[in-house]
């Protein structure tokens, strides 16, 4: 009997992606196309921004010990993720990505260059970790 082959070594290896997380993920996205519609995503306008908004919101909340969505009870970090998955998706059919963004990205990236400081930035100052900071 000879060995099966299969020529996928350079193909994505799927099996990498972590399973439970892919679930919660999945029953945002449930949640958000009964609510909306499936594609209701692909039609946001000014997509780009408004979806960083609302990583950055579940993000804020869950740094705030606020762990789950008041609102459907999955992780802040699922949702965090998926406005993010929305993003890159939208990047990479468009080929690239929005243009004010990139710019504000290089205008960033040039000051953190410039200062070379490895000292935690303005924004996460003394108050960030109280209860409820946000």
């Amino acid at each position: 009997m000879s060995e099966g082959r299969k020529f996928d070594n350079e193909k994505p290896k799927m099996h990498l992606l972590p399973p439970n997380a892919i679930l919660e993920v999945a029953k945002v996205l449930t949640f958000g196309a009964q609510k909306y519609d499936e594609e209701n995503w692909r039609k946001l306008e000014n997509a780009q921004k408004r979806y960083t908004s609302g990583a950055l919101r579940h993000i804020f909340a869950h740094m705030d010990a606020e762990l789950q969505d008041p609102e459907t009870n999955y992780s802040h970090l699922a949702h965090a993720i998926c406005c993010l998955m929305f993003k890159l998706e939208l990047e990479l059919e468009n080929g690239k990505s929005n243009s004010k963004e990139k710019e504000l990205r290089e205008l960033i990236e040039s000051k953190h260059r410039e200062g070379d400081s490895t000292s935690k930035p303005q924004f996460f100052g003394k108050t960030y970790n109280k209860e409820r900071s946000l």
